[in-house]
Protein backbone atom coordinates (compact mmCIF):
# COMPACT_ATOMS: atom_id res chain seq x y z
CA UNK A 1 0.00 0.00 0.00
CA UNK A 2 1.36 3.46 -0.85
CA UNK A 3 2.15 5.91 1.95
CA UNK A 4 -0.63 8.27 2.98
CA UNK A 5 -0.38 11.47 0.96
CA UNK A 6 -1.38 14.46 3.11
CA UNK A 7 -1.44 16.88 0.17
CA UNK A 8 -3.72 14.76 -1.98
CA UNK A 9 -5.99 14.14 1.01
CA UNK A 10 -6.65 17.74 2.00
CA UNK A 11 -5.23 19.88 -0.75
CA UNK A 12 -6.95 22.38 -2.93
CA UNK A 13 -4.90 25.14 -4.57
CA UNK A 14 -6.55 27.97 -2.60
CA UNK A 15 -6.34 26.24 0.75
CA UNK A 16 -2.77 25.04 0.27
CA UNK A 17 -1.21 28.41 -0.62
CA UNK A 18 1.92 28.83 1.50
CA UNK A 19 3.16 32.16 2.82
CA UNK A 20 6.15 32.06 5.19
CA UNK A 21 6.08 34.91 7.69
CA UNK A 22 7.86 35.78 10.90
CA UNK A 23 5.10 35.70 13.52
CA UNK A 24 5.28 37.35 16.93
CA UNK A 25 5.57 34.43 19.35
CA UNK A 26 3.01 36.04 21.67
CA UNK A 27 0.39 35.83 18.90
CA UNK A 28 0.71 32.04 18.62
CA UNK A 29 -1.92 29.95 20.42
CA UNK A 30 -2.10 26.13 20.70
CA UNK A 31 -4.53 24.22 18.53
CA UNK A 32 -7.88 24.12 20.33
CA UNK A 33 -8.08 20.32 20.39
CA UNK A 34 -4.39 19.60 20.79
CA UNK A 35 -3.99 16.39 22.78
CA UNK A 36 -0.37 15.52 22.06
CA UNK A 37 2.10 15.74 24.94
CA UNK A 38 4.92 18.23 24.53
CA UNK A 39 8.53 17.07 24.69
CA UNK A 40 10.14 16.94 28.11
CA UNK A 41 13.54 16.22 29.60
CA UNK A 42 16.52 15.54 27.33
CA UNK A 43 14.48 15.74 24.13
CA UNK A 44 13.25 19.23 25.01
CA UNK A 45 16.74 20.30 26.13
CA UNK A 46 18.20 19.19 22.78
CA UNK A 47 15.56 21.16 20.88
CA UNK A 48 16.21 24.30 22.95
CA UNK A 49 19.97 24.05 22.28
CA UNK A 50 19.27 23.61 18.56
CA UNK A 51 17.00 26.68 18.49
CA UNK A 52 19.60 28.75 20.35
CA UNK A 53 22.34 27.71 17.92
CA UNK A 54 20.55 27.53 14.59
CA UNK A 55 17.11 29.07 15.13
CA UNK A 56 13.96 27.34 13.84
CA UNK A 57 15.05 25.86 10.53
CA UNK A 58 11.70 24.31 9.55
CA UNK A 59 8.80 26.80 9.69
CA UNK A 60 5.81 25.88 11.81
CA UNK A 61 2.33 25.72 10.26
CA UNK A 62 -0.45 27.97 11.56
CA UNK A 63 -3.88 29.11 10.53
CA UNK A 64 -5.48 32.49 10.95
CA UNK A 65 -7.97 32.91 13.81
CA UNK A 66 -11.21 34.68 12.76
CA UNK A 67 -11.76 38.13 14.31
CA UNK A 68 -8.31 38.08 15.89
CA UNK A 69 -4.69 38.87 15.07
CA UNK A 70 -3.62 35.57 16.64
CA UNK A 71 -2.56 32.41 14.83
CA UNK A 72 -3.45 28.87 15.84
CA UNK A 73 -0.57 26.39 15.77
CA UNK A 74 -1.23 23.31 13.67
CA UNK A 75 2.29 21.93 13.40
CA UNK A 76 5.18 23.01 15.61
CA UNK A 77 3.92 23.12 19.21
CA UNK A 78 7.26 21.73 20.43
CA UNK A 79 9.28 24.18 18.33
CA UNK A 80 7.28 27.09 19.70
CA UNK A 81 7.73 25.82 23.26
CA UNK A 82 11.49 25.51 22.73
CA UNK A 83 11.61 28.97 21.13
CA UNK A 84 9.89 30.49 24.19
CA UNK A 85 12.39 28.84 26.51
CA UNK A 86 15.23 30.06 24.28
CA UNK A 87 13.87 33.60 24.50
CA UNK A 88 12.96 33.99 20.82
CA UNK A 89 10.60 36.82 19.89
CA UNK A 90 9.50 35.63 16.44
CA UNK A 91 8.92 32.28 14.77
CA UNK A 92 8.91 31.51 11.01
CA UNK A 93 5.53 30.13 10.01
CA UNK A 94 3.61 28.93 6.98
CA UNK A 95 0.26 30.67 7.25
CA UNK A 96 -2.95 28.99 6.12
CA UNK A 97 -5.71 31.50 5.54
CA UNK A 98 -9.21 30.48 6.68
CA UNK A 99 -8.35 26.76 6.89
CA UNK A 100 -11.47 24.70 7.87
CA UNK A 101 -11.42 22.55 11.02
CA UNK A 102 -11.61 19.31 9.04
CA UNK A 103 -8.33 20.14 7.29
CA UNK A 104 -6.69 21.64 10.39
CA UNK A 105 -7.15 18.38 12.33
CA UNK A 106 -5.37 16.45 9.61
CA UNK A 107 -2.37 18.76 9.85
CA UNK A 108 -2.21 18.36 13.63
CA UNK A 109 -2.46 14.56 13.55
CA UNK A 110 -0.35 13.72 10.54
CA UNK A 111 2.53 16.04 11.42
CA UNK A 112 2.76 14.45 14.87
CA UNK A 113 2.80 11.03 13.23
CA UNK A 114 5.56 12.10 10.86
CA UNK A 115 7.68 13.54 13.67
CA UNK A 116 7.24 10.79 16.25
CA UNK A 117 5.65 7.75 14.61
CA UNK A 118 2.40 6.13 15.61
CA UNK A 119 3.82 3.63 18.08
CA UNK A 120 5.74 6.35 19.92
CA UNK A 121 2.51 8.16 20.76
CA UNK A 122 0.73 7.67 24.07
CA UNK A 123 -2.32 5.41 23.96
CA UNK A 124 -4.71 8.39 24.20
CA UNK A 125 -2.88 10.08 21.31
CA UNK A 126 -3.11 6.91 19.22
CA UNK A 127 -6.83 6.73 20.02
CA UNK A 128 -7.34 10.34 18.92
CA UNK A 129 -5.41 9.80 15.68
CA UNK A 130 -7.33 6.66 14.76
CA UNK A 131 -10.69 8.26 15.62
CA UNK A 132 -9.98 11.31 13.48
CA UNK A 133 -8.84 9.07 10.65
CA UNK A 134 -12.19 7.27 10.68
CA UNK A 135 -14.12 10.48 11.12
CA UNK A 136 -12.59 12.06 8.03
CA UNK A 137 -12.40 9.06 5.71
CA UNK A 138 -15.52 7.00 6.40
CA UNK A 139 -19.23 7.61 6.83
CA UNK A 140 -21.50 6.68 9.74
CA UNK A 141 -22.77 3.45 8.18
CA UNK A 142 -19.25 2.06 8.10
CA UNK A 143 -18.53 3.32 11.62
CA UNK A 144 -21.41 1.17 12.90
CA UNK A 145 -19.38 -1.90 11.99
CA UNK A 146 -16.85 -0.94 14.68
CA UNK A 147 -19.37 -1.70 17.42
CA UNK A 148 -20.03 -5.08 15.81
CA UNK A 149 -16.34 -5.91 15.79
CA UNK A 150 -15.90 -4.87 19.43
CA UNK A 151 -18.71 -7.21 20.42
CA UNK A 152 -16.87 -9.98 18.63
CA UNK A 153 -13.50 -9.05 20.13
CA UNK A 154 -14.65 -8.77 23.72
CA UNK A 155 -16.79 -11.91 23.69
CA UNK A 156 -14.33 -14.10 21.83
CA UNK A 157 -16.78 -15.00 19.05
CA UNK A 158 -16.13 -15.33 15.36
CA UNK A 159 -17.13 -12.64 12.92
CA UNK A 160 -20.68 -13.21 11.75
CA UNK A 161 -21.36 -13.81 8.09
CA UNK A 162 -22.62 -10.70 6.25
CA UNK A 163 -26.38 -10.40 5.98
CA UNK A 164 -28.07 -10.49 2.57
CA UNK A 165 -28.75 -6.74 2.50
CA UNK A 166 -25.11 -6.11 3.41
CA UNK A 167 -23.96 -8.27 0.52
CA UNK A 168 -26.15 -6.31 -1.83
CA UNK A 169 -25.12 -2.89 -0.53
CA UNK A 170 -21.46 -3.75 -0.17
CA UNK A 171 -21.35 -2.58 3.46
CA UNK A 172 -19.48 -5.69 4.59
CA UNK A 173 -16.78 -5.25 1.95
CA UNK A 174 -16.53 -1.53 2.72
CA UNK A 175 -16.03 -2.24 6.41
CA UNK A 176 -13.28 -4.75 5.71
CA UNK A 177 -11.51 -2.16 3.55
CA UNK A 178 -12.01 0.51 6.23
CA UNK A 179 -10.54 -1.69 8.94
CA UNK A 180 -7.69 -2.92 6.74
CA UNK A 181 -6.71 0.57 5.55
CA UNK A 182 -6.42 1.97 9.08
CA UNK A 183 -4.68 -1.10 10.50
CA UNK A 184 -2.12 -1.20 7.69
CA UNK A 185 -1.60 2.56 7.70
CA UNK A 186 -0.58 2.61 11.36
CA UNK A 187 0.98 -0.84 11.54
CA UNK A 188 -1.45 -2.20 14.12
CA UNK A 189 -3.96 -5.05 14.30
CA UNK A 190 -7.66 -4.77 13.47
CA UNK A 191 -8.48 -5.45 17.13
CA UNK A 192 -6.25 -2.57 18.22
CA UNK A 193 -8.01 -0.21 15.80
CA UNK A 194 -11.39 -1.11 17.31
CA UNK A 195 -10.19 -0.77 20.90
CA UNK A 196 -8.48 2.57 20.31
CA UNK A 197 -11.71 3.94 18.86
CA UNK A 198 -13.47 3.01 22.11
CA UNK A 199 -10.71 4.50 24.30
CA UNK A 200 -11.16 7.82 22.51
CA UNK A 201 -14.64 7.94 24.12
CA UNK A 202 -13.13 8.22 27.63
CA UNK A 203 -12.86 11.48 29.55
CA UNK A 204 -9.48 13.21 29.55
CA UNK A 205 -8.87 12.17 33.17
CA UNK A 206 -9.46 8.49 32.41
CA UNK A 207 -7.33 8.71 29.26
CA UNK A 208 -4.48 10.00 31.42
CA UNK A 209 -4.87 6.96 33.69
CA UNK A 210 -4.68 4.72 30.62
CA UNK A 211 -1.49 6.47 29.49
CA UNK A 212 0.02 6.03 32.96
CA UNK A 213 -0.86 2.33 33.04
CA UNK A 214 -3.35 2.55 35.92
CA UNK A 215 -6.10 1.38 33.56
CA UNK A 216 -5.18 -1.34 31.06
CA UNK A 217 -6.57 -1.49 27.53
CA UNK A 218 -9.34 -4.04 28.10
CA UNK A 219 -10.77 -2.37 31.26
CA UNK A 220 -10.54 0.96 29.43
CA UNK A 221 -12.73 -0.40 26.64
CA UNK A 222 -15.33 -1.48 29.23
CA UNK A 223 -15.30 1.97 30.84
CA UNK A 224 -15.78 3.64 27.46
CA UNK A 225 -19.37 2.38 27.42
CA UNK A 226 -20.42 4.26 30.57
CA UNK A 227 -21.86 7.78 30.11
CA UNK A 228 -19.53 10.77 30.43
CA UNK A 229 -21.33 11.99 33.57
CA UNK A 230 -20.69 8.65 35.27
CA UNK A 231 -17.07 8.73 34.11
CA UNK A 232 -16.67 12.06 35.90
CA UNK A 233 -18.30 10.60 39.03
CA UNK A 234 -15.85 7.70 38.84
CA UNK A 235 -12.83 10.01 38.69
CA UNK A 236 -14.13 11.92 41.72
CA UNK A 237 -14.82 8.70 43.65
CA UNK A 238 -11.33 7.37 42.86
CA UNK A 239 -9.83 10.51 44.38
CA UNK A 240 -12.03 10.33 47.48
CA UNK A 241 -11.43 6.60 48.02
CA UNK A 242 -7.73 6.94 47.17
CA UNK A 243 -8.03 4.28 44.48
CA UNK A 244 -5.60 4.65 41.57
CA UNK A 245 -6.13 1.42 39.61
CA UNK A 246 -9.22 0.08 37.82
CA UNK A 247 -9.03 -3.64 37.04
CA UNK A 248 -11.19 -5.71 34.70
CA UNK A 249 -13.61 -6.80 37.45
CA UNK A 250 -14.28 -3.20 38.49
CA UNK A 251 -14.67 -2.07 34.89
CA UNK A 252 -17.22 -4.80 34.13
CA UNK A 253 -19.19 -3.96 37.29
CA UNK A 254 -19.24 -0.26 36.40
CA UNK A 255 -20.47 -1.03 32.89
CA UNK A 256 -23.15 -3.29 34.37
CA UNK A 257 -24.24 -0.49 36.72
CA UNK A 258 -24.36 2.00 33.84
CA UNK A 259 -26.72 -0.27 31.93
CA UNK A 260 -28.89 -1.10 34.97
CA UNK A 261 -29.36 2.28 36.64
CA UNK A 262 -30.80 5.41 35.09
CA UNK A 263 -28.80 7.60 37.51
CA UNK A 264 -26.07 5.65 39.32
CA UNK A 265 -25.14 7.12 42.71
CA UNK A 266 -21.68 7.98 43.97
CA UNK A 267 -22.25 5.45 46.76
CA UNK A 268 -22.61 2.48 44.41
CA UNK A 269 -19.52 3.57 42.44
CA UNK A 270 -17.60 3.76 45.73
CA UNK A 271 -18.77 0.22 46.56
CA UNK A 272 -17.20 -1.02 43.32
CA UNK A 273 -13.93 0.73 44.13
CA UNK A 274 -13.89 -0.68 47.66
CA UNK A 275 -14.73 -4.21 46.51
CA UNK A 276 -18.05 -4.37 48.38
CA UNK A 277 -20.41 -4.10 45.39
CA UNK A 278 -22.97 -6.92 45.44
CA UNK A 279 -22.29 -7.95 49.02
CA UNK A 280 -24.87 -7.82 51.84
CA UNK A 281 -25.48 -4.34 53.19
CA UNK A 282 -24.27 -5.31 56.66
CA UNK A 283 -20.63 -6.44 56.71
CA UNK A 284 -19.79 -9.69 58.41
CA UNK A 285 -18.57 -9.16 61.94
CA UNK A 286 -15.58 -11.03 63.20
CA UNK A 287 -16.23 -13.23 66.23
CA UNK A 288 -16.36 -16.75 67.58
CA UNK A 289 -17.57 -19.30 65.06
CA UNK A 290 -20.82 -21.05 66.08
CA UNK A 291 -21.64 -24.48 64.63
CA UNK A 292 -24.79 -26.60 64.61
CA UNK A 293 -24.45 -30.37 64.99
CA UNK A 294 -24.79 -32.06 61.62
CA UNK A 295 -27.66 -34.29 62.80
CA UNK A 296 -29.62 -31.28 64.10
CA UNK A 297 -29.01 -29.32 60.89
CA UNK A 298 -30.12 -32.26 58.74
CA UNK A 299 -33.22 -32.88 60.87
CA UNK A 300 -34.57 -29.34 60.80
CA UNK A 301 -32.84 -27.52 57.92
CA UNK A 302 -31.66 -30.19 55.50
CA UNK A 303 -34.25 -29.37 52.87
CA UNK A 304 -33.54 -25.63 52.82
CA UNK A 305 -30.95 -23.48 51.05
CA UNK A 306 -28.28 -21.78 53.16
CA UNK A 307 -30.04 -18.43 52.83
CA UNK A 308 -33.38 -19.92 53.89
CA UNK A 309 -31.73 -21.79 56.77
CA UNK A 310 -30.13 -18.57 58.08
CA UNK A 311 -33.53 -16.84 57.96
CA UNK A 312 -35.20 -19.67 59.90
CA UNK A 313 -32.46 -19.63 62.55
CA UNK A 314 -32.77 -15.85 62.92
CA UNK A 315 -36.57 -16.02 63.37
CA UNK A 316 -36.27 -18.94 65.78
CA UNK A 317 -33.78 -17.06 67.94
CA UNK A 318 -35.93 -13.94 67.93
CA UNK A 319 -38.98 -15.98 68.98
CA UNK A 320 -37.00 -17.71 71.73
CA UNK A 321 -35.65 -14.52 73.33
CA UNK A 322 -38.97 -12.68 73.05
CA UNK A 323 -40.75 -15.46 74.97
CA UNK A 324 -37.90 -15.78 77.46
CA UNK A 325 -38.02 -12.05 78.29
CA UNK A 326 -41.82 -12.20 78.61
CA UNK A 327 -41.62 -15.15 81.06
CA UNK A 328 -39.06 -13.39 83.25
CA UNK A 329 -41.20 -10.25 83.46
CA UNK A 330 -44.18 -12.30 84.64
CA UNK A 331 -42.14 -13.72 87.52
Amino acid sequence: MSKFDLNSFIGTPDVMKNAVQNIDINKLVPYKNHCFKLYEGERLDDMVRSVLQYGIMIPIIVRTVPNSDNYEILSGHNRVNAAKIAGKKNVPAVVKENLPDEFAEVYVIETNLIQRGFKELRISEQAFAVAMRYKRLFDKKKLQAISDELTVLENGNKLRAPLEHEKESGNSDNYVRTRDVTAEEYGISHATVARLLRINELSNELKTMVDEGNIKIRPAVELSYIPREMQEMLVKAMSEQEVSVIDMKMAKQLREIASSYASPSEKIIAEVLCGTYGEDEKPKEKGEKVTIPKATYSRYLGGYSKKEANLIIEKALAYYFENKEGGMAAC
